[in-house]
């Protein structure tokens, strides 16, 4: 998997975007996407992870659609 392709692709979406996207990953590509992460990005990414609650299915179909084209 290239991660850096990833996180770039990640870079260009809203902070809220990107934690909701590496909350879909499984856990080990999500610790590398976020180790390539700035640092003052990867605090904000856990804290908005840590507060992410029930997603509505239209932005998790946005979200899938945004992975799916970056993993393919």
């Amino acid at each position: 998997m290239n991660y850096r392709l990833i996180t770039k692709r990640l870079l260009e979406e809203h902070p809220q975007t990107m934690a909701i996207a590496i909350a879909q990953l499984p856990d080990e590509h999500a610790q590398e996407v976020m180790k390539l992460l700035p640092a003052f990005m990867q605090a904000e990414i856990l804290s908005r992870i840590s507060n992410l609650s029930e997603i509505p299915v239209e932005i998790l179909a946005e979200v899938k659609i945004l992975l799916y084209s970056v993993l393919k």
